[in-house]
Order: structure tokens, then C-alpha cells, then sequence
């Protein structure tokens, strides 16, 4: 009688054609084996080990010494060209700011034994909200590599001791469901994350808690100082429901509740460049911010076109004592932040392409100003406006996509904080982008 090893060579040889690459794209259907229990995880575990130990002695990949304990290598990222146009006003004066800027992310992850796995990715550029690189900004003349260094972008670890449970820990992939109303999409946070996820017919139950290092007082206790500084941190609690509407997957709804929870983020304990109340001055505050926040999206296929409706609210619960801290008790009413949209098409393969456009608002003391996305609104609260996004794949891995957003500031007696692009001065009146990139992953 075949044994489990060789009844599963036999159905991947099958399904995928004979060969070696089934060591490297086994992953997938052993998977599925296991959802559908065929096989229980450790026999899974054991599969994985013993494709890899057959794809390495087989072929020329048998000259790199792979650890024994490695069940899956893998190398992935991207390479991105693009060029970016931003301009604003203020008080009838204009600044504009045209680029060409690249990125360049390679990432190696591994799979262990014992349901361990590993990643690390270099990222180009040394900011947490962008990857970029502008060409030419170089100070030592032209051609010079200043700023075309790599820089430590992820490395984490993660064990997973059945199919429904992750415990993460490093710098890693934010792993909360979020949009780019609160987060940027380049931010990879530090620190701690636990992942639950079960579903039980059509209906998905989901929850992560995570326990991010926001800043690190490095001294906590300096000789000579009387005062200690001690650690920020941020805490993130969200549940989550998606409900199936169909056999296929293709159809879904999805809500994913998030409470925000800062630690030790006010008086004159905390690290620089946080200490201090938010205010025109200092831009960079994370007094009284305890968010709730609530991205949502429903997916479905209407005449085989892929369509997705979503949407994000957030309300800042401590809003009206950040207005205070700000000098504008007045203004409690800016304590709430909103993005809706829609999707038409998804870009996958050759020729297909997609597009999308959405709104979104942010009040001046709804959100942390250090974390919101660095493009569509520059980086900034208090602003309100129009996003579209259009794709079009040239390839299965190759992409072409355009960006433009125009907004405005949104209360018009207050400025609009943050560390954007377009100068200094947050009185801006009206906010212009449009970017245009060639992405190419592998």
C-alpha cells in the first residue's frame, strides 16, 4: 500500500504536472488537504519537509546548504518607478513639487518545523511612511548614492500552533485589518501581535490584539537626571465578522471593529519628539487619542465583474480634551474621520484593469497625525477631498497605475497638521497629487 507520502506526490503530479516545482508549489494544495482533513497538521508538516529534502537533493538548489528544519524558502518584493506631481496653496500662493522616485523591497521568509516561520525585508529609503527614493537628490553631485541605501523594513518571527492561531513578534506587516484613512500602507509596526481566526459555515470570526513599541525612551533613567523617561506604546484591540454570501468566496461583507489605546503618551515623561500637547506648534502630539475605529467592505460579482463598496469611520473618544490641549475647546466636533468608496474590475491577470474612487474627511484631533497616509492628503489632518485609482495589468506580476487626489483643509480657522511635502506652512488652503508607477513584483 502507497504510504500518505506518496498518495499526495502522485495527486500533486497530477494536478500540477510532473516534476520538481511541486516541491515549491505544494504549499497551496497541502493546505487545502488540511482544511479538508485529509491529512492532520503534522503530517502536513512532515510532507513539507520531506518535498524540500527531495527538491534540494535533486536539483542544482542541493548546493545550498538549507537548514533541515526548513520546510518552505521564499523570496519575494518589488520594484516600483514612478512619477509624482504635488502642489498647494496658501493665501493665494502656490508651491508645487514635481518627481521621479523609485522603491526597490526584497523580502526573504521562511517556513520551519513545529509551525515556526521567519521573514525579513530590506526596503529602500529610511522613513516609516515611505519606501522612496527621489532620483537625483543626491547632495555629492550627480549620480551619487546618498540616499540609495537599504534599510531593515520588516523582520519578524511567527509561531502558529494550529490553522487558526498566529503569535507575531519583530517589525512586521501590520496585522490589522485598517485603511488608509488611519494607517499608511508603508508602515510596518514594532512589537507584539496575536491573530485568531475561525469560521463555522459561511459566517468568519476573527480578533487580533497587538502591543506596538511606539517610541523608545532609550534612557530611561539618565545619572545626573532626576526625571525618567519611560517607553510610548500603542494598543490595538479589533474583532471581526465576514459573512460569506456565496459558495465561491467571491461574495462578502466584512466589519472589523479597533479600539486605539496609547500608553504613556502625555507629560513630560514621554520620549521626543511626542512630549507636549498637540498644537500649531507642535504637530507631532499624541495627547488624549483614544480611537475607535471601524473599517468595513462588501464584496461581490456583478455580471463577472469584481465590485467592492468600502468604507472606514473613526472617532477620537478623548476628541473634545485634544481640542482643549490644542487651544480650541470650540471645536469638539473634530473628533471624527470618514473615507467611503468604490471599486469596479480588479487588475490580476494580462489586460485587465480596475478603478476606484472614494471620499474621505479627517478631523483635526480624529486621528494621530504620525500615522496617516503621507500621499493622498500629504500627510495631514483636517482635510477633506476626492481620491481615484485606476490599474491596469500588463502582466500577471506588472502593473501601471495612476493616482490623483485634490482636497482641501477642512475647518478653515485652524491649520491642517502634518509632516507633509508641500511646505512647512499647515494653512493650506487646496491640495493637488498625481502619481503615476510601474510596479513589477516577483
Amino acid at each position: 500500500m502507497l504510504n500518505l507520502k506518496s498518495k499526495l506526490l502522485a495527486t500533486m503530479a497530477f494536478l500540477f504536472g510532473a516534476g520538481l516545482a511541486i516541491a515549491q508549489d505544494s504549499g497551496p494544495l497541502i493546505d487545502l488537504l488540511v482544511k479538508k482533513g485529509v491529512v492532520n497538521d503534522q503530517e502536513a508538516e512532515e510532507l513539507r519537509a520531506e518535498l524540500v529534502k527531495d527538491f534540494v537533493a535533486n536539483t542544482s538548489a542541493g548546493k545550498l546548504n538549507l537548514s533541515s528544519a526548513l520546510t518552505e524558502l521564499k523570496i519575494a518584493g518589488d520594484v516600483r518607478m514612478r512619477y509624482e506631481a504635488r502642489s498647494g496653496e496658501v493665501a493665494g500662493d502656490s508651491l508645487s513639487r514635481d518627481r521621479l522616485r523609485y522603491r526597490l523591497r526584497l523580502g526573504l521568509s521562511g517556513k520551519m518545523l513545529n509551525n515556526w516561520a521567519w521573514g525579513v525585508r530590506l526596503e529602500t529609503a529610511t522613513g516609516s511612511r515611505s519606501s522612496n527614493v527621489t532620483m537625483g537628490d543626491d547632495a555629492a553631485g550627480p549620480f551619487a548614492k546618498n540616499s540609495d541605501g537599504l534599510n531593515v523594513g520588516q523582520v519578524w518571527v511567527q509561531y502558529s500552533p494550529t490553522s487558526e492561531w498566529n503569535f507575531i513578534a519583530g517589525r512586521m506587516a501590520n496585522p490589522l485589518v485598517n485603511t488608509l484613512l488611519v494607517w499608511d500602507g508603508d508602515i510596518n509596526p514594532e512589537g507584539f501581535a496575536e491573530q485568531y481566526k475561525h469560521r463555522a459555515g459561511k459566517i468568519e470570526y476573527s480578533a487580533t490584539m497587538a502591543q506596538f513599541l511606539y517610541n523608545a525612551a532609550n534612557t530611561q533613567k539618565a545619572i545626573g537626571v532626576a526625571t525618567r523617561v519611560q517607553d510610548m506604546g500603542l494598543l490595538a484591540y479589533q474583532g471581526g465578522l465576514k459573512f460569506y454570501l456565496n459558495d465561491a468566496g467571491t461574495s462578502y461583507f466584512q466589519f472589523n471593529p479597533t479600539v486605539y489605546q496609547y500608553l504613556n503618551e502625555q507629560g513630560a515623561r514621554n520620549p521626543l519628539p511626542f512630549r507636549g500637547a498637540f498644537s500649531p506648534t507642535n504637530i507631532f502630539g499624541v495627547n488624549n487619542l483614544t480611537v475607535v475605529d471601524v473599517p468595513m467592505e462588501y464584496t461581490w460579482v456583478a455580471r463577472g465583474v469584481p465590485m467592492r463598496l468600502f468604507g472606514d469611520f473613526a472617532v477620537n473618544l478623548d476628541g473634545d480634551q485634544r481640542a482643549k490641549a490644542y487651544g480650541r475647546p470650540d471645536l469638539t466636533g473634530e473628533d471624527k474621520a470618514f473615507q467611503i468608496g468604490l471599486q469596479y474590475g480588479k487588475a490580476v491577470n494580462k489586460g485587465e484593469w480596475d478603478a476606484k474612487i472614494g471620499y474621505q474627511s479627517t478631523g483635526a484631533f480624529a486621528l494621530d497625525p504620525n500615522l496617516v497616509d503621507s500621499d493622498i492628503f500629504d500627510s495631514r489632518t483636517n482635510m477633506r477631498g476626492w481620491v481615484f485609482n485606476a490599474n491596469y495589468a500588463l502582466g500577471a506580476a506588472t502593473q501601471l497605475t495612476l493616482t490623483y487626489a485634490n482636497a482641501e483643509r477642512k475647518n478653515k480657522t485652524i491649520t491642517a497638521p502634518g509632516a507633509g511635502d508641500v511646505g512647512t506652512n499647515n494653512k493650506i488652503d487646496n491640495y493637488k497629487m498625481l502619481q503615476v508607477d510601474l510596479n513589477v513584483k516577483f
